[in-house]
């Protein structure tokens, strides 16, 4: 396998099968092949950080993590070996390394027998990113290498309307469970520190030093005594105490999770939503039996508890929101402004207020107030839990 090959027309428009792009990114993603192909400081580039992948011997997510570390720093449009060259076109070298990947991917699938729509599901991501770049730039390209990598690279799918990656959680969250019901508590970890409000200290670069506190969780033979986490996503003072008879430790910090992830592009349905979450255990237990998960975890703009008050009760961020047990995340605004306005501030004076949501954020911000991030939670079988 040699990087013209990967280059040629016919490996890109083959690529594109499972890429999904329309005619018009497509046709730029075939210029810049073509100039690319007569340079060869580009095609070296291409070399160093794409035939190593190919070489791989090991089918596994691992190998090609280690093997593209220092591929998206080599690929960047913004450097001046790739934008000398390739000029405007320069965003649409890091396309072309997804392209050249992809034969890796199609075998890493292969080797699992996960089926080739799963990969054109998963793939299609790159077009909405494409997309993105050209709202931004006004040319096509891709400014997210590091992204799209977990995916070519087997870490992360689609799977209906959401993305799902197997990981270990890194949040500061305890869920109890109840022996029998299967009713569900979340407590902080001890040692977070939180503001008067609930939100972690420091979340929209606000600091309490007098008025904060710090979260405490103790276990012994009797059971468990900690600082919940109330509906809203904020952390409570009022320290609770649950038996050990009646209660469990089902989930913490270390616990085999799928991470979720939220494409733009299609309604957030919540039918939508539960058969992705459905779907997802199905695949992992059977192309990934060796990776267990207890829970579902999303940290998300659209997770943010202030949102409830601003939009329908009826709408689809709403209906989400009460899937998941809500928790704090040390986070801002900036993320909504990026998913919403496209920008990472907003000056209510001036910002776009075409659609219901924009404008209560709008009218949001006008007030003085600020938006936030969120994470959620949502175990997998909370009866049983061990």
């Amino acid at each position: 396998m040699t990087v013209m090959g990967l280059l040629s027309e016919g490996s890109i428009l083959e690529a594109n099968r499972l890429l999904g792009l329309s005619e018009t990114p497509l046709t730029s993603v075939l210029e810049a092949a073509a100039i690319v192909r007569k340079d060869d400081v580009l095609i070296d580039l291409l070399r160093q950080g794409v035939l190593g992948v190919h070489a791989l011997t090991d089918m596994n997510e691992t190998a090609f993590s280690e093997a593209v570390q220092g591929l998206p720093a080599l690929a960047d449009g913004r450097s001046d070996k790739v934008r000398g060259i390739l000029k405007e076109r320069s965003g649409l070298f890091a396309v072309l390394v997804v392209a050249s990947l992809l034969p890796w991917t199609i075998r890493f699938y292969r080797s699992k027998g996960i089926q080739e729509s799963v990969l054109a599901e998963t793939m299609s991501d790159l077009l909405i990113w494409m997309n993105r770049y050209h709202a931004e730039h006004g040319v096509w390209g891709l400014d997210n290498l590091t992204w799209l990598l977990h995916h070519l690279g087997g870490r992360l799918f689609r799977l209906g309307r959401l993305q799902f990656a197997h990981n270990m959680s890194d949040h500061d969250i305890i869920v109890m469970s109840h022996r029998e019901s299967g009713r569900t508590l979340l407590f902080s970890e001890p040692g977070v520190q939180y503001r008067s409000d609930g939100l972690v200290n420091g979340t929209n670069g606000i600091y309490e030093a007098k008025r904060c506190w710090t979260s405490g969780f103790h276990q012994d033979d009797g059971g468990f005594a900690g600082y919940p986490m109330i509906p809203t996503g904020l952390a409570s003072q009022g320290l609770i105490r649950l038996s050990a008879a009646d209660w469990q430790m089902a989930f913490r910090r270390g616990d085999p999770v799928l991470d979720m992830h939220i494409p733009e592009g299609e309604p957030l349905l919540p039918e939508a939503c539960e058969e992705s979450m459905r779907r997802a255990i199905a695949f992992f237990d059977s192309y990934f039996p060796e990776k267990p998960i207890k829970a579902f975890v999303c940290v998300s703009w659209l997770l943010d508890s202030q949102l409830a008050d601003i939009v329908p009760a009826t709408s689809n961020i709403t209906a989400f929101q009460r899937m998941l047990h809500l928790f704090p995340v040390l986070s801002d605004e900036r993320e909504t402004y990026i998913r919403v306005f496209g920008t990472d501030t907003l000056d209510p004076a001036t910002a776009r207020s075409d659609t219901g949501l924009r404008k209560a954020i709008i009218a949001f911000a006008a007030n003085g107030q600020r938006l936030r991030g969120g994470g959620g939670l949502r175990l997998i079988d909370p009866v049983g839990c061990k």
